[in-house]
Protein backbone atom coordinates (compact mmCIF):
# COMPACT_ATOMS: atom_id res chain seq x y z
CA UNK A 1 0.00 0.00 0.00
CA UNK A 2 1.61 3.27 -1.13
CA UNK A 3 1.06 6.58 0.65
CA UNK A 4 2.35 9.98 -0.37
CA UNK A 5 2.74 12.48 2.45
CA UNK A 6 1.24 15.88 1.66
CA UNK A 7 1.76 18.33 4.51
CA UNK A 8 -0.03 21.69 4.38
CA UNK A 9 1.91 24.35 6.36
CA UNK A 10 0.09 25.81 9.35
CA UNK A 11 -0.50 29.56 9.35
CA UNK A 12 0.13 31.11 12.74
CA UNK A 13 -1.31 34.45 13.71
CA UNK A 14 -0.93 36.48 16.87
CA UNK A 15 -3.89 38.21 18.45
CA UNK A 16 -4.88 39.25 21.93
CA UNK A 17 -8.47 39.07 23.15
CA UNK A 18 -10.23 39.34 26.49
CA UNK A 19 -13.43 37.53 27.29
CA UNK A 20 -13.30 33.99 28.65
CA UNK A 21 -10.20 31.92 29.25
CA UNK A 22 -10.41 29.20 26.63
CA UNK A 23 -8.39 26.05 27.20
CA UNK A 24 -9.21 24.11 24.04
CA UNK A 25 -7.52 21.64 21.78
CA UNK A 26 -5.36 24.43 20.36
CA UNK A 27 -4.13 26.23 23.46
CA UNK A 28 -0.60 25.47 22.29
CA UNK A 29 -0.96 27.98 19.43
CA UNK A 30 0.02 30.82 21.81
CA UNK A 31 -2.64 33.31 20.80
CA UNK A 32 -2.48 36.18 23.33
CA UNK A 33 -5.75 36.60 25.24
CA UNK A 34 -6.60 39.73 27.31
CA UNK A 35 -7.31 42.05 24.39
CA UNK A 36 -10.86 41.85 22.97
CA UNK A 37 -14.11 41.94 24.89
CA UNK A 38 -17.48 40.52 23.93
CA UNK A 39 -19.39 42.63 21.36
CA UNK A 40 -22.57 41.97 23.37
CA UNK A 41 -23.27 42.67 27.02
CA UNK A 42 -25.24 39.43 27.41
CA UNK A 43 -24.69 35.72 27.85
CA UNK A 44 -22.74 34.30 24.92
CA UNK A 45 -24.49 31.66 22.81
CA UNK A 46 -24.06 30.76 19.16
CA UNK A 47 -26.49 29.98 16.36
CA UNK A 48 -23.56 29.47 14.00
CA UNK A 49 -19.82 29.04 14.48
CA UNK A 50 -16.61 29.33 12.50
CA UNK A 51 -16.19 26.92 9.62
CA UNK A 52 -19.81 25.90 9.17
CA UNK A 53 -20.57 24.65 5.69
CA UNK A 54 -22.76 27.22 3.94
CA UNK A 55 -23.81 27.48 0.27
CA UNK A 56 -20.57 27.98 -1.70
CA UNK A 57 -18.51 29.03 1.34
CA UNK A 58 -17.40 28.32 4.87
CA UNK A 59 -18.84 30.53 7.58
CA UNK A 60 -16.18 33.08 8.55
CA UNK A 61 -17.12 33.94 12.13
CA UNK A 62 -19.59 33.55 14.98
CA UNK A 63 -23.33 34.09 14.67
CA UNK A 64 -24.21 35.24 18.18
CA UNK A 65 -27.74 34.89 19.49
CA UNK A 66 -29.70 38.07 20.17
CA UNK A 67 -32.74 36.32 21.69
CA UNK A 68 -34.39 36.27 18.25
CA UNK A 69 -34.93 40.02 18.45
CA UNK A 70 -33.42 43.12 16.88
CA UNK A 71 -32.08 46.17 18.66
CA UNK A 72 -29.55 44.77 21.15
CA UNK A 73 -26.61 47.16 21.78
CA UNK A 74 -23.35 46.19 20.05
CA UNK A 75 -19.99 47.32 21.42
CA UNK A 76 -16.50 47.73 19.98
CA UNK A 77 -14.38 44.74 21.00
CA UNK A 78 -11.25 46.89 21.44
CA UNK A 79 -9.71 50.29 20.68
CA UNK A 80 -9.35 51.12 17.01
CA UNK A 81 -11.14 52.96 14.24
CA UNK A 82 -13.97 52.29 11.81
CA UNK A 83 -11.99 51.24 8.74
CA UNK A 84 -14.88 50.24 6.52
CA UNK A 85 -18.62 50.82 6.30
CA UNK A 86 -20.51 48.53 3.97
CA UNK A 87 -24.23 48.73 3.29
CA UNK A 88 -25.74 46.04 1.09
CA UNK A 89 -29.09 44.38 0.49
CA UNK A 90 -27.20 41.09 0.57
CA UNK A 91 -24.36 39.45 2.50
CA UNK A 92 -23.65 41.11 5.84
CA UNK A 93 -26.24 43.85 5.26
CA UNK A 94 -25.32 46.84 7.41
CA UNK A 95 -21.75 46.05 8.45
CA UNK A 96 -18.95 47.80 10.35
CA UNK A 97 -15.25 46.94 10.27
CA UNK A 98 -12.98 48.10 13.10
CA UNK A 99 -9.21 48.03 12.56
CA UNK A 100 -7.18 47.54 15.74
CA UNK A 101 -3.58 48.57 16.38
CA UNK A 102 -2.51 44.95 17.01
CA UNK A 103 -2.99 44.10 13.32
CA UNK A 104 -6.46 42.60 13.40
CA UNK A 105 -9.90 43.73 12.26
CA UNK A 106 -13.24 42.87 13.86
CA UNK A 107 -16.40 42.72 11.76
CA UNK A 108 -19.99 43.31 12.92
CA UNK A 109 -22.66 42.24 10.43
CA UNK A 110 -26.45 42.34 9.93
CA UNK A 111 -26.78 45.46 12.09
CA UNK A 112 -30.12 47.24 12.27
CA UNK A 113 -28.46 50.66 12.59
CA UNK A 114 -25.27 52.41 13.70
CA UNK A 115 -24.71 54.88 16.51
CA UNK A 116 -25.65 58.49 15.74
CA UNK A 117 -22.11 59.58 14.76
CA UNK A 118 -21.50 56.67 12.39
CA UNK A 119 -25.07 56.89 11.06
CA UNK A 120 -24.68 60.56 10.17
CA UNK A 121 -21.35 59.85 8.47
CA UNK A 122 -22.85 56.94 6.51
CA UNK A 123 -25.98 58.88 5.50
CA UNK A 124 -23.87 61.71 4.07
CA UNK A 125 -21.98 59.23 1.88
CA UNK A 126 -25.24 57.66 0.68
CA UNK A 127 -26.74 61.04 -0.22
CA UNK A 128 -23.53 62.24 -1.85
CA UNK A 129 -23.44 59.10 -4.01
CA UNK A 130 -27.24 58.87 -4.28
CA UNK A 131 -26.98 55.18 -3.47
CA UNK A 132 -28.31 52.92 -0.73
CA UNK A 133 -25.49 50.42 -1.24
CA UNK A 134 -22.06 51.75 -0.31
CA UNK A 135 -18.67 50.24 0.49
CA UNK A 136 -16.39 52.90 1.95
CA UNK A 137 -12.84 52.61 3.31
CA UNK A 138 -11.88 55.12 6.02
CA UNK A 139 -8.61 56.43 7.41
CA UNK A 140 -7.79 56.15 11.10
CA UNK A 141 -8.68 59.73 12.02
CA UNK A 142 -12.28 59.72 10.72
CA UNK A 143 -14.16 57.54 13.21
CA UNK A 144 -11.98 56.39 16.14
CA UNK A 145 -13.55 54.11 18.75
CA UNK A 146 -12.61 52.93 22.23
CA UNK A 147 -13.03 49.46 23.67
CA UNK A 148 -16.61 49.06 24.85
CA UNK A 149 -17.99 51.99 22.83
CA UNK A 150 -21.57 51.55 21.63
CA UNK A 151 -21.38 51.25 17.84
CA UNK A 152 -24.85 50.10 16.78
CA UNK A 153 -27.86 47.86 17.26
CA UNK A 154 -28.18 44.21 16.26
CA UNK A 155 -30.48 43.43 13.39
CA UNK A 156 -31.48 41.12 10.56
CA UNK A 157 -30.21 42.95 7.47
CA UNK A 158 -28.64 41.48 4.35
CA UNK A 159 -28.61 37.73 3.87
CA UNK A 160 -29.43 36.98 7.51
CA UNK A 161 -32.06 34.28 8.05
CA UNK A 162 -33.04 35.64 11.46
CA UNK A 163 -31.97 38.29 14.01
CA UNK A 164 -28.38 37.78 15.25
CA UNK A 165 -24.95 39.40 15.25
CA UNK A 166 -22.36 38.14 12.81
CA UNK A 167 -18.97 38.69 14.44
CA UNK A 168 -15.59 37.82 13.00
CA UNK A 169 -11.89 38.52 13.43
CA UNK A 170 -9.59 38.97 10.44
CA UNK A 171 -5.90 39.44 9.95
CA UNK A 172 -5.83 43.03 8.70
CA UNK A 173 -3.12 42.42 6.09
CA UNK A 174 -4.24 39.13 4.56
CA UNK A 175 -7.94 39.57 5.44
CA UNK A 176 -8.02 35.88 6.34
CA UNK A 177 -10.78 35.24 8.90
CA UNK A 178 -9.58 33.44 12.03
CA UNK A 179 -11.59 31.24 14.36
CA UNK A 180 -12.63 33.49 17.30
CA UNK A 181 -12.23 30.54 19.66
CA UNK A 182 -8.47 31.10 19.38
CA UNK A 183 -8.78 34.49 21.03
CA UNK A 184 -10.55 33.60 24.25
CA UNK A 185 -14.17 33.41 23.21
CA UNK A 186 -15.88 30.26 24.39
CA UNK A 187 -19.30 28.88 25.23
CA UNK A 188 -20.74 26.40 27.71
CA UNK A 189 -20.10 23.14 25.90
CA UNK A 190 -19.65 19.70 27.43
CA UNK A 191 -21.37 17.82 24.61
CA UNK A 192 -19.43 15.63 22.23
CA UNK A 193 -19.85 16.09 18.46
CA UNK A 194 -22.57 14.00 16.81
CA UNK A 195 -22.04 11.68 13.83
CA UNK A 196 -25.03 11.08 11.57
CA UNK A 197 -23.53 8.96 8.80
CA UNK A 198 -20.41 7.66 7.10
CA UNK A 199 -19.92 7.44 3.35
CA UNK A 200 -17.59 5.15 1.41
CA UNK A 201 -16.69 5.89 -2.21
CA UNK A 202 -15.12 3.86 -5.03
CA UNK A 203 -12.78 6.37 -6.66
CA UNK A 204 -12.36 4.78 -10.07
CA UNK A 205 -14.13 2.30 -12.32
CA UNK A 206 -12.21 -0.64 -10.84
CA UNK A 207 -12.85 -0.04 -7.12
CA UNK A 208 -15.68 -1.93 -5.41
CA UNK A 209 -17.64 -1.81 -2.18
CA UNK A 210 -19.41 -5.06 -1.37
CA UNK A 211 -18.72 -6.09 -4.94
CA UNK A 212 -20.32 -3.04 -6.54
CA UNK A 213 -18.79 0.06 -8.11
CA UNK A 214 -21.06 2.46 -6.23
CA UNK A 215 -20.87 4.50 -3.03
CA UNK A 216 -22.45 3.39 0.22
CA UNK A 217 -23.87 5.40 3.14
CA UNK A 218 -24.08 4.00 6.67
CA UNK A 219 -25.68 5.41 9.83
CA UNK A 220 -23.95 4.35 13.06
CA UNK A 221 -25.72 3.14 16.20
CA UNK A 222 -25.57 5.47 19.20
CA UNK A 223 -25.75 3.76 22.59
CA UNK A 224 -24.84 5.34 25.95
CA UNK A 225 -22.63 7.96 24.36
CA UNK A 226 -20.80 5.53 22.07
CA UNK A 227 -21.07 5.24 18.29
CA UNK A 228 -20.64 1.84 16.70
CA UNK A 229 -21.62 -0.40 13.82
CA UNK A 230 -23.13 -3.89 13.86
CA UNK A 231 -20.96 -6.83 12.89
CA UNK A 232 -23.13 -7.19 9.81
CA UNK A 233 -22.02 -3.68 8.76
CA UNK A 234 -18.52 -4.94 7.90
CA UNK A 235 -17.71 -3.96 4.33
CA UNK A 236 -15.74 -5.71 1.64
CA UNK A 237 -13.62 -3.24 -0.31
CA UNK A 238 -11.19 -3.38 -3.19
CA UNK A 239 -9.15 -0.80 -5.09
CA UNK A 240 -8.99 2.98 -4.50
CA UNK A 241 -11.44 3.92 -1.75
CA UNK A 242 -12.31 7.22 -0.10
CA UNK A 243 -14.24 7.86 3.10
CA UNK A 244 -16.57 10.65 4.17
CA UNK A 245 -18.45 11.68 7.29
CA UNK A 246 -21.46 13.80 8.20
CA UNK A 247 -21.25 15.28 11.68
CA UNK A 248 -22.03 18.37 13.72
CA UNK A 249 -21.45 19.92 17.12
CA UNK A 250 -23.79 21.54 19.57
CA UNK A 251 -23.54 23.49 22.82
CA UNK A 252 -24.87 22.64 26.26
CA UNK A 253 -28.57 23.60 26.42
CA UNK A 254 -28.67 24.21 22.67
CA UNK A 255 -29.98 22.34 19.65
CA UNK A 256 -28.17 24.37 16.97
CA UNK A 257 -26.12 22.18 14.65
CA UNK A 258 -22.77 23.94 14.49
CA UNK A 259 -19.50 22.96 12.83
CA UNK A 260 -16.99 20.60 14.42
CA UNK A 261 -13.45 21.87 14.87
CA UNK A 262 -11.44 18.95 13.51
CA UNK A 263 -11.82 15.60 11.78
CA UNK A 264 -9.16 12.92 11.76
CA UNK A 265 -9.24 9.67 9.78
CA UNK A 266 -6.98 6.79 10.72
CA UNK A 267 -6.33 3.47 8.99
CA UNK A 268 -4.71 0.77 11.07
CA UNK A 269 -3.85 3.34 13.75
CA UNK A 270 -2.08 5.70 11.32
CA UNK A 271 -3.42 9.11 10.36
CA UNK A 272 -4.24 9.42 6.66
CA UNK A 273 -6.37 12.59 6.78
CA UNK A 274 -6.76 15.53 9.15
CA UNK A 275 -8.16 19.04 9.02
CA UNK A 276 -8.92 21.72 11.55
CA UNK A 277 -10.76 25.02 11.37
CA UNK A 278 -8.23 27.69 12.30
CA UNK A 279 -8.36 29.99 9.28
CA UNK A 280 -8.95 30.10 5.54
CA UNK A 281 -8.91 32.66 2.74
CA UNK A 282 -12.08 34.19 1.33
CA UNK A 283 -10.59 33.70 -2.12
CA UNK A 284 -10.59 29.92 -1.57
CA UNK A 285 -13.78 29.63 0.48
CA UNK A 286 -15.75 28.36 -2.54
CA UNK A 287 -13.55 25.25 -2.47
CA UNK A 288 -16.02 24.08 0.17
CA UNK A 289 -17.72 22.49 -2.85
CA UNK A 290 -14.63 20.34 -3.36
CA UNK A 291 -14.55 19.50 0.34
CA UNK A 292 -18.10 18.12 0.52
CA UNK A 293 -19.99 15.43 -1.37
CA UNK A 294 -21.60 17.98 -3.66
CA UNK A 295 -23.90 15.59 -5.59
CA UNK A 296 -25.40 14.36 -2.31
CA UNK A 297 -25.88 17.94 -1.19
CA UNK A 298 -27.79 18.69 -4.38
CA UNK A 299 -29.93 15.56 -4.14
CA UNK A 300 -30.55 15.24 -0.42
CA UNK A 301 -29.31 18.51 1.18
CA UNK A 302 -26.67 16.63 3.19
CA UNK A 303 -23.28 17.92 4.35
CA UNK A 304 -21.04 14.90 4.01
CA UNK A 305 -17.40 15.96 4.30
CA UNK A 306 -15.11 13.97 2.04
CA UNK A 307 -11.97 12.80 3.83
CA UNK A 308 -9.96 12.66 0.65
CA UNK A 309 -8.86 15.46 -1.65
CA UNK A 310 -9.96 16.04 -5.19
CA UNK A 311 -7.30 16.96 -7.72
CA UNK A 312 -8.05 20.69 -7.55
CA UNK A 313 -8.67 21.49 -3.89
CA UNK A 314 -6.77 24.57 -2.75
CA UNK A 315 -8.21 24.93 0.76
CA UNK A 316 -5.63 25.60 3.44
CA UNK A 317 -7.40 23.74 6.24
CA UNK A 318 -5.65 20.37 5.77
CA UNK A 319 -2.76 19.78 8.16
CA UNK A 320 -1.61 16.25 7.35
CA UNK A 321 -2.88 14.11 4.49
CA UNK A 322 -1.35 10.92 3.05
CA UNK A 323 -1.96 10.04 -0.59
CA UNK A 324 -4.72 12.68 -0.68
CA UNK A 325 -6.63 10.57 1.86
CA UNK A 326 -7.14 7.80 -0.71
CA UNK A 327 -6.51 4.17 0.31
CA UNK A 328 -5.69 1.44 -2.20
CA UNK A 329 -7.08 -1.79 -0.76
CA UNK A 330 -5.21 -4.57 -2.54
CA UNK A 331 -4.62 -7.32 0.00
CA UNK A 332 -6.62 -10.05 1.70
CA UNK A 333 -6.73 -8.55 5.20
CA UNK A 334 -9.04 -6.90 7.70
CA UNK A 335 -8.51 -3.18 8.32
CA UNK A 336 -9.90 -0.86 10.97
CA UNK A 337 -10.97 2.62 9.95
CA UNK A 338 -11.21 5.10 12.81
CA UNK A 339 -12.72 8.59 12.95
CA UNK A 340 -11.80 11.11 15.64
CA UNK A 341 -14.06 14.18 15.65
CA UNK A 342 -13.51 17.10 18.07
CA UNK A 343 -14.97 20.45 18.92
CA UNK A 344 -12.70 23.33 19.94
CA UNK A 345 -13.00 22.59 23.65
CA UNK A 346 -11.72 19.06 23.09
CA UNK A 347 -14.99 17.15 23.42
CA UNK A 348 -14.24 14.07 21.32
CA UNK A 349 -16.26 11.46 19.48
CA UNK A 350 -14.69 8.35 17.99
CA UNK A 351 -16.11 5.80 15.58
CA UNK A 352 -14.56 2.65 14.16
CA UNK A 353 -15.51 0.65 11.08
CA UNK A 354 -14.11 -2.74 10.07
CA UNK A 355 -13.46 -3.35 6.37
CA UNK A 356 -12.30 -6.50 4.64
CA UNK A 357 -9.95 -5.93 1.74
CA UNK A 358 -9.46 -8.25 -1.21
CA UNK A 359 -7.11 -8.14 -4.16
CA UNK A 360 -8.46 -6.58 -7.33
CA UNK A 361 -7.82 -7.60 -10.91
CA UNK A 362 -5.02 -5.89 -12.85
CA UNK A 363 -6.07 -2.53 -14.29
CA UNK A 364 -6.93 -2.53 -17.97
CA UNK A 365 -4.78 0.30 -19.35
CA UNK A 366 -6.61 0.29 -22.68
CA UNK A 367 -9.93 0.83 -20.89
CA UNK A 368 -8.47 3.78 -19.01
CA UNK A 369 -7.32 5.35 -22.28
CA UNK A 370 -10.81 4.90 -23.71
CA UNK A 371 -12.30 6.74 -20.73
CA UNK A 372 -10.20 9.89 -20.91
CA UNK A 373 -11.50 12.83 -18.91
CA UNK A 374 -11.09 16.59 -19.07
CA UNK A 375 -8.02 17.75 -17.18
CA UNK A 376 -9.27 20.21 -14.54
CA UNK A 377 -5.94 22.07 -14.69
CA UNK A 378 -6.35 22.85 -18.40
CA UNK A 379 -8.74 24.97 -20.41
CA UNK A 380 -11.43 23.11 -22.34
CA UNK A 381 -13.29 24.52 -25.35
CA UNK A 382 -16.21 23.11 -27.30
CA UNK A 383 -16.94 25.13 -30.41
CA UNK A 384 -19.89 24.28 -32.63
CA UNK A 385 -21.99 26.23 -35.09
CA UNK A 386 -24.69 27.14 -32.57
CA UNK A 387 -22.87 27.04 -29.25
CA UNK A 388 -19.45 27.68 -27.74
CA UNK A 389 -18.46 26.50 -24.27
CA UNK A 390 -15.13 27.54 -22.72
CA UNK A 391 -14.22 26.14 -19.31
CA UNK A 392 -11.07 27.81 -17.95
CA UNK A 393 -8.25 26.00 -16.20
CA UNK A 394 -8.89 25.36 -12.49
CA UNK A 395 -12.64 25.86 -12.86
CA UNK A 396 -13.38 22.20 -12.08
CA UNK A 397 -12.40 20.40 -8.90
CA UNK A 398 -11.51 17.12 -10.56
CA UNK A 399 -11.06 15.52 -13.97
CA UNK A 400 -14.44 14.65 -15.46
CA UNK A 401 -15.99 13.28 -18.62
CA UNK A 402 -17.58 16.11 -20.56
CA UNK A 403 -21.23 15.51 -21.45
CA UNK A 404 -23.24 17.70 -23.78
CA UNK A 405 -26.57 17.30 -25.60
CA UNK A 406 -29.40 19.35 -27.03
CA UNK A 407 -33.12 18.97 -27.57
CA UNK A 408 -36.04 20.89 -29.05
CA UNK A 409 -36.74 24.40 -27.86
CA UNK A 410 -38.89 25.00 -24.80
CA UNK A 411 -41.92 27.23 -25.30
CA UNK A 412 -41.01 30.90 -24.96
CA UNK A 413 -37.32 30.44 -25.77
CA UNK A 414 -35.26 31.28 -28.86
CA UNK A 415 -32.86 28.34 -29.10
CA UNK A 416 -32.71 24.60 -28.60
CA UNK A 417 -32.38 23.43 -25.01
CA UNK A 418 -28.71 22.69 -24.38
CA UNK A 419 -27.77 20.24 -21.65
CA UNK A 420 -24.25 20.81 -20.32
CA UNK A 421 -23.12 18.31 -17.69
CA UNK A 422 -25.60 18.48 -14.77
CA UNK A 423 -26.19 20.58 -11.67
CA UNK A 424 -24.45 18.02 -9.44
CA UNK A 425 -21.04 19.08 -10.77
CA UNK A 426 -19.72 22.16 -8.92
CA UNK A 427 -17.51 24.89 -10.34
CA UNK A 428 -14.90 27.11 -8.72
CA UNK A 429 -14.80 29.59 -11.59
CA UNK A 430 -17.34 30.75 -14.14
CA UNK A 431 -17.15 29.43 -17.68
CA UNK A 432 -18.17 31.16 -20.92
CA UNK A 433 -21.38 30.11 -22.62
CA UNK A 434 -22.32 31.53 -26.02
CA UNK A 435 -25.57 30.43 -27.71
CA UNK A 436 -26.78 31.33 -31.20
CA UNK A 437 -30.43 32.47 -30.95
CA UNK A 438 -33.06 31.34 -33.44
CA UNK A 439 -35.82 33.60 -34.79
CA UNK A 440 -34.93 36.38 -32.38
CA UNK A 441 -36.40 39.68 -33.67
CA UNK A 442 -33.96 42.56 -33.96
CA UNK A 443 -36.19 44.57 -31.63
CA UNK A 444 -35.61 42.05 -28.83
CA UNK A 445 -31.85 41.70 -29.09
CA UNK A 446 -31.24 44.10 -26.19
CA UNK A 447 -33.62 42.04 -24.03
CA UNK A 448 -31.98 38.68 -24.79
CA UNK A 449 -30.43 36.61 -22.04
CA UNK A 450 -29.59 33.02 -21.18
CA UNK A 451 -31.73 31.09 -18.73
CA UNK A 452 -31.32 27.74 -17.02
CA UNK A 453 -34.25 25.37 -16.65
CA UNK A 454 -34.25 22.73 -13.93
CA UNK A 455 -35.92 19.32 -14.10
CA UNK A 456 -39.14 20.77 -12.70
CA UNK A 457 -39.28 23.42 -15.41
CA UNK A 458 -38.28 26.35 -13.19
CA UNK A 459 -36.47 29.06 -15.14
CA UNK A 460 -33.56 30.99 -13.63
CA UNK A 461 -31.73 34.00 -15.00
CA UNK A 462 -28.10 33.40 -15.98
CA UNK A 463 -27.45 36.87 -17.38
CA UNK A 464 -25.89 37.59 -20.72
CA UNK A 465 -26.21 39.99 -23.62
CA UNK A 466 -26.49 39.89 -27.39
CA UNK A 467 -23.05 40.25 -29.00
CA UNK A 468 -21.86 39.45 -32.52
CA UNK A 469 -24.87 37.29 -33.29
CA UNK A 470 -24.65 35.24 -30.08
CA UNK A 471 -26.10 35.63 -26.61
CA UNK A 472 -23.09 35.44 -24.30
CA UNK A 473 -22.80 34.97 -20.56
CA UNK A 474 -20.57 33.69 -17.76
CA UNK A 475 -22.00 31.18 -15.29
CA UNK A 476 -20.92 28.94 -12.42
CA UNK A 477 -23.72 26.48 -13.04
CA UNK A 478 -24.10 23.40 -15.21
CA UNK A 479 -27.51 22.23 -16.37
CA UNK A 480 -30.05 23.01 -19.11
CA UNK A 481 -29.74 26.33 -20.95
CA UNK A 482 -31.59 28.32 -23.59
CA UNK A 483 -31.93 31.83 -24.97
CA UNK A 484 -34.88 33.84 -23.67
CA UNK A 485 -35.93 37.47 -23.48
CA UNK A 486 -37.06 39.65 -20.60
CA UNK A 487 -39.45 42.41 -21.66
CA UNK A 488 -41.53 42.64 -18.50
CA UNK A 489 -40.73 45.52 -16.13
CA UNK A 490 -40.71 45.09 -12.35
CA UNK A 491 -43.97 45.34 -10.46
CA UNK A 492 -44.49 47.90 -7.70
CA UNK A 493 -47.16 48.39 -5.08
CA UNK A 494 -47.38 50.71 -2.09
CA UNK A 495 -47.77 49.19 1.36
CA UNK A 496 -50.69 51.56 1.91
CA UNK A 497 -53.81 52.18 -0.21
CA UNK A 498 -53.72 54.74 -3.01
CA UNK A 499 -56.67 56.42 -4.66
CA UNK A 500 -56.31 57.62 -8.22
CA UNK A 501 -55.64 61.38 -8.50
CA UNK A 502 -56.02 61.77 -4.73
CA UNK A 503 -53.22 62.70 -2.31
CA UNK A 504 -52.51 60.17 0.42
CA UNK A 505 -52.30 61.30 4.03
CA UNK A 506 -48.94 60.23 5.47
CA UNK A 507 -48.81 62.77 8.27
CA UNK A 508 -48.41 60.06 10.90
CA UNK A 509 -46.48 57.56 8.82
CA UNK A 510 -42.88 56.70 9.66
CA UNK A 511 -42.01 55.28 6.25
CA UNK A 512 -43.00 55.05 2.62
CA UNK A 513 -42.93 51.37 1.67
CA UNK A 514 -42.93 50.00 -1.86
CA UNK A 515 -43.19 46.26 -2.54
CA UNK A 516 -41.17 45.29 -5.62
CA UNK A 517 -40.83 42.10 -7.64
CA UNK A 518 -39.52 41.03 -11.02
CA UNK A 519 -40.35 38.02 -13.17
CA UNK A 520 -36.85 37.05 -14.40
CA UNK A 521 -33.73 39.21 -14.45
CA UNK A 522 -34.28 40.81 -11.03
CA UNK A 523 -34.37 44.34 -9.64
CA UNK A 524 -31.15 46.10 -10.64
CA UNK A 525 -31.60 49.84 -10.10
CA UNK A 526 -33.97 52.08 -8.21
CA UNK A 527 -34.18 55.81 -7.64
CA UNK A 528 -36.68 57.78 -5.58
CA UNK A 529 -37.26 61.52 -5.18
CA UNK A 530 -39.46 63.77 -3.09
CA UNK A 531 -40.19 67.05 -4.80
CA UNK A 532 -37.38 66.25 -7.25
CA UNK A 533 -34.74 65.65 -4.57
CA UNK A 534 -33.12 62.21 -4.21
CA UNK A 535 -34.13 60.30 -1.08
CA UNK A 536 -32.71 57.14 0.43
CA UNK A 537 -34.72 53.98 -0.20
CA UNK A 538 -33.43 51.06 1.84
CA UNK A 539 -33.83 47.62 0.26
CA UNK A 540 -34.99 44.63 2.31
CA UNK A 541 -34.73 41.73 -0.12
CA UNK A 542 -36.25 39.14 2.24
CA UNK A 543 -39.51 41.08 2.11
CA UNK A 544 -39.04 42.45 -1.44
CA UNK A 545 -39.47 45.88 0.11
CA UNK A 546 -38.03 49.31 -0.68
CA UNK A 547 -38.71 51.84 2.06
CA UNK A 548 -37.95 55.48 2.86
CA UNK A 549 -37.84 56.64 6.49
CA UNK A 550 -39.14 60.15 7.06
CA UNK A 551 -36.85 62.75 8.60
CA UNK A 552 -37.22 66.36 9.70
CA UNK A 553 -36.30 67.68 6.24
CA UNK A 554 -39.76 66.82 4.91
CA UNK A 555 -41.91 69.76 5.95
CA UNK A 556 -45.61 69.76 6.61
CA UNK A 557 -47.80 70.10 3.56
CA UNK A 558 -48.10 68.53 0.12
CA UNK A 559 -45.22 66.67 -1.58
CA UNK A 560 -44.67 64.60 -4.71
CA UNK A 561 -43.05 61.17 -4.38
CA UNK A 562 -41.64 59.47 -7.47
CA UNK A 563 -39.77 56.18 -7.84
CA UNK A 564 -38.21 54.43 -10.85
CA UNK A 565 -37.27 50.75 -10.69
CA UNK A 566 -35.57 48.82 -13.49
CA UNK A 567 -34.46 45.22 -13.90
CA UNK A 568 -31.21 43.83 -15.34
CA UNK A 569 -32.61 44.18 -18.87
CA UNK A 570 -33.45 47.87 -18.37
CA UNK A 571 -37.20 47.30 -18.26
CA UNK A 572 -38.45 50.33 -16.33
CA UNK A 573 -41.39 50.86 -14.01
CA UNK A 574 -42.33 54.24 -12.57
CA UNK A 575 -44.71 55.35 -9.85
CA UNK A 576 -45.71 58.82 -8.72
CA UNK A 577 -48.18 60.10 -6.17
CA UNK A 578 -48.85 63.10 -3.97
CA UNK A 579 -48.76 62.77 -0.20
CA UNK A 580 -49.50 65.09 2.68
CA UNK A 581 -47.28 65.45 5.73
Amino acid sequence: MLFIHLHMPKRLFSLALTFFLCIGVNAQNNYPQNYFQSPLNTSFSLVGNFGEIRPNHFHAGFDIQTNNTEGMPIYAAADGYISRIKISAYGYGNALYIAHPNGYTTVYGHLKSFNSTIQAFERKIQYDKESFEIDTLLSNEKLPVKKGDFIGLSGNTGGSQGPHLHFEIRDSKSEFPINPYFFGYTVDDTIKPRITQLAIYPLNNFATINGKNESKKMAPIYTKGIYSFLKTDTLTVSGSIGFGIECYDTETKSTNKNAVYSIELQLGGKRIYYYEMETFSFENARYVNAHIDYPNKQRHDTKIQKCFLTKNNQLGIYKGVFNNGVTDFNDDSVHWVKYIVKDYLGNTTELMLKVKSHRHDPINVEQIINNQKLDCFKEFKLEKKNITITIPANALYDDIKFKYDNSTAVKGTFSPLYKIMNNEIPLQKAYSLNILPEKLPDSLQSKACIISINDKGKKSYEGGSYQEGFVKTQTKNFGNFAVAVDTIPPKMKTTFPLQKNMPVNLSKAKTIGISVSDNLSGVRKYRATIDGNWVLMEYETKQNLLYYTFNDKISKGSHIFKIDVSDDKSNLSSMQFTFIR
